[in-house]
């Protein structure tokens, strides 16, 4: 056979399969499309079962999806808000991660990532997310308060500081965050600079609890207890049923460092009243101060 003859065979050989592969693509790229189109339908009613608060019926329909097209990154942060409603953390992890890996530029992975973690206590971990989360978007405010928390957890305060500082460039009259930034300020021995701050906050927000409580802490930080008393009746006038009672014991003891003696056994009867039964520490606590006021 000559030379010619042999690279001939070569040839037709090599182009066989190619021919082969051709044929063979139109069907594959059908059974793609199909998948791909029941892949979406299943994540809409993982949409849909989410907003009708059907959570398992939700996670198994974003799980089909997931398994019909497991690039389906929406899929994969549906399942994770999922999982996260239904405080399976590690689960939720999992899931927001998976996204962060498919669309590395998610600002809302990052943010979720970071806020997973923070409820678990891995703050070391969701700090480098939440930068992420607010540098992809500056004005994500619970990325910004997640943040600054979880450095003041770390022990971190002055980053959390200015972290706090950064966020309210974005969002000057977010209460949270003027809140939280003032309990920074007040946590770093820095008190005046936290009273001020929170007088700025109750310029914007009035109504807001939060601030009137910190503000009182924070007065009685530095013995100012007129000051303390009157923010302390604010907040207990707009939270009348607290959850933790703790603040009318403060409250009490404002009233006793003001010589308003019969203020203080009332408001300390009122908390006795909240924690008989249920904190003996509490119970024993105040029963001290009312016999110390003479009380019966």
């Amino acid at each position: 056979m000559s030379q010619r003859a042999r690279w001939a065979l070569v040839v037709i050989a090599l182009a066989g399969p190619v021919m082969t592969s051709a044929i063979g693509a139109a069907p594959a790229a059908a059974q793609d499309a199909r998948a791909a189109e029941q892949a979406e339908a299943a994540y809409r009613r993982a949409v849909a079962h989410r907003r009708a608060g059907q959570l398992d019926e939700a996670a198994a329909a974003a799980e089909e999806a997931i398994r019909l097209r497991p690039t389906h990154a929406a899929a994969h942060f549906t399942l994770g808000a999922v999982r996260r409603q239904q405080n399976r953390l590690d689960d939720a992890l999992v899931s927001f991660r998976r996204v962060a890996e498919l669309e590395p530029q998610s600002q809302e992975a990052q943010a979720m990532i970071g806020a997973v973690l923070a409820r678990l206590n891995r703050c070391d971990e969701a700090v480098p997310a939440l930068r992420r989360a607010v540098e992809l978007r500056a004005q994500d405010a619970a990325s910004w308060g997640n943040l600054g928390a979880c450095l003041r957890r770390l022990r971190r305060v002055d980053e959390a500081i200015h972290a706090y500082e950064l966020a309210l460039v974005q969002l000057p009259d977010d209460p949270d965050l003027l809140n939280n930034y003032a309990v920074a300020l007040r946590q770093a021995g820095r008190p005046e600079e936290a009273i001020a701050a929170l007088e700025g906050a109750m310029a914007r927000h009035p109504d807001s609890p939060d601030v009137h409580l910190n503000l009182a802490i924070a007065y009685r930080s530095i013995q100012r207890y007129p000051e303390a008393a009157r923010e302390y009746e604010a907040w207990y006038a707009l939270v009348p049923a607290p959850s933790d009672p703790g603040p009318l014991f403060d409250l009490g003891f404002c009233y006793e460092q003001t010589n308003r003696r019969e203020d203080a056994v009332r408001i300390y009867r009122v908390y006795q009243g909240l924690v008989r039964g249920h904190d003996q520490g509490g119970t024993d606590r105040v029963a001290e101060r009312l016999q110390g006021l003479g009380a019966p």
